[in-house]
C-alpha cells in the first residue's frame, strides 16, 4: 500500500518528523509523553526489534500544561490549525525540504507542498476542536512511560491499549494497516508484556480485541510482506496466542 511504502527514511518528511519529535519531546520533557508511531519505533528499538518510522508526531499531555506547551510550539514555528499543529515545507528539486510560512504555503503548487503534523491528546479537552483521551491522566499519575533518548516514551502496554481503541473510530484502510503493523511489532517484541497495565487501562476505557484478530487475518499476507521488509520473522501463531491470552485476561 502506498502509505506504507512512503514510510522510509528516504522520505524527507520522515527525517524532519524524527528531528522535531526529538526536539519537542526533549524541550518539553516534563510536560509531554510520546505515543503513537514514533513511540512504537523507539520502544521496538529498545526491545531489540524493528518498526516503521512515523509520518506524524503524537504526544499526550495534561490540560494544566497547555499554556507552556503551546508557547513552546509557537516559538518553534508550529502553526495551530484546528486540533493540530503543523509545519509547512516546500520540496526543492533535489528532494530536500525548505520550511515556509502558512502564507507562503498558499502560493505554491500542491505537488511541492509538504506538511508535518504534530498532534496532542489531552486528559481534558482544551478547546472544542481538541481531543481528550481516557488513558492520559492515569498514564501521568502512574508514570507509565520510559525515558528513551532523553524524552518520555509511553510503555508498550500503553501504546498497544491506545491502538486497540482505534476500532471505535470505525475507519479502515492505510492508517489502520500501519497501526496493525505497530501492534504486531510491540506484541511480539522480545520481553514480557505486563497484563496488569492492560487491566488498569481497560478499567478506564474498554477496548475490543476481536477487530485486531479479524483485521490481522484479513491482511495477513500483506503484514507478512511488511515484516520481511523490516527484517522481522513473521509468526502468525505467536501473535494470535498473545492477543487471545490478553483477551482472556481481560475477561474474554
Amino acid at each position: 500500500m502506498e502509505e506504507i511504502a512512503v514510510r522510509s527514511w528516504d522520505n524527507p518528511i520522515i527525517r524532519e518528523s524524527h528531528e522535531w519529535m526529538l526536539k519537542v519531546g526533549r524541550g518539553l520533557k516534563e510536560e509531554l509523553v510520546l505515543v503513537g508511531g514514533w513511540a512504537t519505533y523507539l520502544q521496538a528499538r529498545k526491545l531489540d526489534s524493528r518498526a516503521l518510522p512515523s509520518l506524524d508526531i503524537d504526544f499526550v499531555a495534561l490540560r494544566e500544561n497547555f499554556g507552556a506547551i503551546e508557547k513552546h510550539l509557537l516559538a518553534n514555528n508550529f502553526v495551530p490549525v484546528s486540533f493540530r499543529y503543523i509545519k509547512y515545507y516546500r520540496e526543492t528539486l533535489d528532494g530536500e525540504l525548505r520550511e515556509i510560512s502558512l502564507e507562503e504555503s498558499k502560493e505554491i503548487p500542491p505537488y511541492e507542498l509538504r506538511e508535518l503534523f504534530l498532534d496532542i491528546l489531552w486528559d481534558e479537552k482544551v478547546s472544542p476542536m481538541s481531543f481528550a483521551h481516557p488513558y492520559v491522566k492515569v498514564l501521568f499519575e502512574k508514570e507509565l512511560y520510559d525515558e528513551i533518548g532523553d524524552l518520555r516514551v509511553a510503555l508498550p502496554e500503553v501504546i498497544l491499549s491506545m491502538k486497540f481503541l482505534i476500532e471505535k473510530n470505525k475507519y479502515r484502510g492505510q492508517k489502520q494497516i500501519k497501526d496493525l503493523v505497530d501492534i504486531y511489532v510491540l506484541a511480539t517484541a522480545p520481553g514480557e508484556l505486563d497484563f496488569g497495565i492492560f487491566k488498569l487501562l481497560y478499567s478506564h476505557e474498554k477496548f475490543n480485541l476481536d477487530w485486531v484478530i479479524r483485521y490481522f487475518k484479513e491482511n495477513e499476507e500483506f503484514l507478512a510482506s511488511v515484516g520481511r521488509e523490516l527484517g522481522i520473522i513473521f509468526d502468525r501463531e505467536e501473535f494470535l496466542f498473545i492477543i487471545n491470552e490478553l483477551k482472556e485476561a481481560l475477561g474474554g
